[in-house]
């Protein structure tokens, strides 16, 4: 199972690329934001940047830094976004639809939910175009070493990937920073097959150094890159000698990328912060740690951290897919030990990210695709060597098994709760009325214009729960709306900012409210087959709606 020689028809690439934007694209309208109101500017994605943080990055930079600037991720996306966002409001601008621009809503525009809407779905359509790109990577990975066949069989495992799905259509950093990390891997590959020149080692410091101004984790990803010419001494040594001009066109390329892409030729403060911030002062960038306290560091608690880890990854990749990954992993490095290098970033994931936080993030797995689905497409193509029937059997079984649950989940964001839910208010709503949640305002469902809305005062705080059950049951709003989210552990059908005694009043009609609608979460399947959870219930959250039973009295 040898490399191919020959070169890569582009049709080939194209098709595959065209096949992704197809399954991905057709969903990038889920939760756009429905922007009526200051609370309602943002989509049904958990940690999303858009429509708007990238070009608020952009204004911190160059123009004037913002009180609340986002450090929670390097600075490279926010300016891909907005440069890719640019000439619509160009044209905005031009039009008069955008005019003295400000950073409050509606932020200048004449028409917000129509400009939002578009400003969102042209940052989803980058994250579509890399999501494409991620499957030809896949492709190129795993052809430099196991030959066209098994890099065909890699990309389509890639394209089916569930939680691709998911990301593709979204706003969030982890396709981008998959993307540019994946084209550097594809380039490590060429030189790990092929021998390392001045031009790749020069690409793969680029890549690399996107991939990691996009994101930080990424820079696991290549720490094969690290050991690669001490385990390959023959491979990466030309003419007796190691090829330092090589090397010192890597480490140069990779540092001016990471420079400029991470904005510190511009505003070097922005990006110290982040780092500082990350390191030090975690608490700046992320709330996690008050809803979800770390996994103490005891034997127990890391053994059940893998649990978790390996349980969450096997739903995600799907256990057929990581049994084929297995074995081929087996196959590879008994053929060639330094494949064992793929392993590394493995471990370092689960380290880093998971254990000594405290806390399993499933998506920080998320470019490990790419090493998964090469070695499954090795096992794979042994197996069509000898048996071809059984190949294309199993081929099919596993591509259907993968494919099932992001079409499910396409299914879900097609039909979310929160469309049935803002219809809903729409025909119950009236005058006067106010309508209250608890937790982000990212769960809204779409609003009128003339819909009040406000988060509930004083949820989310410890030891409130008594006095958030005086004011609902003393002056509360006539709607209050209770779902899942970011906040929300598995199987809890609330926030965490509703404490628990309030909702048990709402569920008992003590608190003076009755369950007028529910809208459970959406699935074609059924358990064992459930569609796996993401990291947050983002997606379809079950939505309950509780009014006041005084409710007609009010409005006499």
């Amino acid at each position: 199972m040898a490399a191919s020689t020959q070169p890569t028809p582009r049709a080939l690439l194209f098709a595959l690329a065209l096949t992704a934007v197809a399954l991905y694209a057709p969903l990038i309208g889920w939760g756009l934001p429905h922007a009526t109101g200051p609370d309602r500017i943002k989509t049904f994605a958990t940690d999303e940047i858009l429509p708007l943080e990238g070009l608020a990055e952009m204004r911190s930079t160059v123009i004037q830094v913002a009180p609340d600037r986002n450090y929670g991720y390097p600075w490279w996306h926010y300016f891909v976004v907005s440069a890719a966002q640019g000439p619509y409001l160009a044209t905005l601008w031009l039009t008069g639809d955008l005019s003295t621009p400000s950073s409050t809503y509606p932020f200048g525009l004449r028409e917000p939910v129509r400009s939002l809407e578009i400003l969102t779905l042209i940052g989803r359509l980058v994250s579509v175009v890399m999501a494409a790109g991620i499957v030809v990577a896949s492709f190129l990975f795993a052809q430099a070493f196991w030959g066209r066949t098994a890099g065909l069989v890699a990309a389509i495992l890639t394209m089916v990937s569930y939680p691709m799905f998911y990301y593709s259509r979204t706003g969030n950093l982890d396709v981008p920073a998959f993307f540019w990390s994946a084209m550097g891997l594809t380039i490590l590959a060429r030189m790990m097959a092929d021998g390392i020149t001045v031009k790749r080692a020069a690409w793969l410091g680029l890549f690399a150094a996107l991939g990691v101004a996009t994101k930080d984790q990424a820079v696991l990803l290549f720490l094969p890159a690290c050991f690669a010419p001490f385990v390959d001494r023959k491979r990466w040594h030309v003419d007796g000698g190691f090829p330092w001009r090589a090397f010192a066109t890597l480490v140069l390329a990779g540092c001016a990328a990471y420079v400029a892409a991470t904005g510190m030729l511009i505003d070097p403060n922005r990006h110290i912060t982040h780092v500082y911030s990350l390191l030090f002062d975690p608490g700046r960038v992320s709330r996690a740690a008050h809803y979800f306290p770390p996994v103490p560091s005891t034997w127990q608690g890391t053994m059940a951290m893998m649990s978790d880890t390996a349980i969450g990854l096997a739903a995600w990749f799907t256990w057929p897919v990581l049994l084929a990954a297995t074995a081929g992993a087996a196959i590879a490095i008994r053929a060639t030990a330094w494949h064992g290098l793929w392993l590394v970033p493995f471990v370092t994931t689960f380290v880093l990210l998971v254990r000594l936080p405290g806390h399993v993030v499933l998506r920080y797995f998320l470019p490990l695709t790419l090493f998964i689905d090469a070695f499954a497409a090795v096992s794979l193509v042994r197996l069509k060597a000898s048996h071809p029937r059984a190949f294309g059997l199993l081929f099919a079984a596993i591509v259907a098994s993968r494919l099932v649950i992001g079409l499910d989940l396409t299914f879900a964001q097609w039909t979310d709760t929160r469309y049935a839910a803002g219809e809903w208010l729409l025909d119950q709503y009236r005058p006067g009325d106010r309508i209250e949640y608890f937790g982000v305002a990212d769960t809204l469902p779409p609003l009128a214009p003339t819909m009040v809305s406000r988060r509930i005062v004083g949820a989310g705080e410890a030891g409130r729960g008594p006095a958030v059950l005086k004011y609902l049951v003393e002056e509360g709003p006539q709607f209050v709306l209770v779902n899942p989210d970011w906040t929300s552990r598995a199987g809890l059908e609330r926030s965490a900012d509703c404490p628990p005694d309030v909702y048990a009043a709402l569920m008992d009609g003590s608190a003076g409210y009755t369950l007028a609608a529910h809208f459970p979460s959406p699935s074609l399947l059924r358990p064992p087959l459930s569609r796996p959870r993401l990291d947050t219930p983002s997606v379809a959250p079950p939505v309950r709606i509780f009014t006041r039973m005084n409710r007609s009295a009010d409005h006499r």
